[in-house]
């Protein structure tokens, strides 16, 4: 399973991650898990934000990516 792993403080994607099993949020990294279709569009928004030294904002990907909203909201709700 993919996840992407998002800095809480500033909603930034940090990266992403393969493991088994959801791996353990903490107080700064929040998990959230991603198909490779989300995975791909994110590929694509990175690699356009790394042209400007930045990296691509949870807002950003839940525009373009109607299963990450999903997931976005589903993870809101656990916590």
């Amino acid at each position: 399973m993919n996840f992407v792993v998002v800095d809480k403080q500033s909603n930034l994607i940090t990266g992403v991650v393969t493991a088994p099993a959801q791996p353990t949020d903490t107080a700064k990294t929040l998990f959230i898990k991603v198909g490779e279709m989300t995975l791909n569009k994110y590929y694509r928004l990175l690699s356009k934000a790394r042209k400007k030294g930045l990296l691509v904002d949870v807002g950003e990907l839940a525009t373009i990516s109607h299963a990450f909203l999903d997931s976005l909201v589903e993870t809101d709700k656990k916590q």
